[in-house]
């Protein structure tokens, strides 16, 4: 089994001028049985930065961060 990929988008955050923030690509993976996150260039993630996780707790605690923040800006942002 190869590489999944489970996101993989464009993002920026444009909507605040006190920050500058350049558009990147985000790509959620499973590498071979391993989640990771990597954060590049658009176009060019893979020249990026690669978060390969410590274990499956660690995985998991950040998945329930995501999920936790989720709930929290949801309908702040309807």
């Amino acid at each position: 089994m190869g590489t999944l990929f489970f996101f993989d988008e464009e993002v920026s955050l444009n909507n605040n001028p006190r920050v500058e923030c350049k558009p990147r690509q985000v790509e959620v993976l499973d590498n071979h049985a391993v989640p990771e996150i990597v954060i590049g260039p658009v176009g060019e993630a893979y020249n990026g930065e690669r978060a390969t996780f410590n274990n499956w707790k660690q995985f998991e605690d950040f998945v329930e961060a995501i999920n936790n923040l989720h709930s929290r800006l949801k309908d702040c942002n309807k």
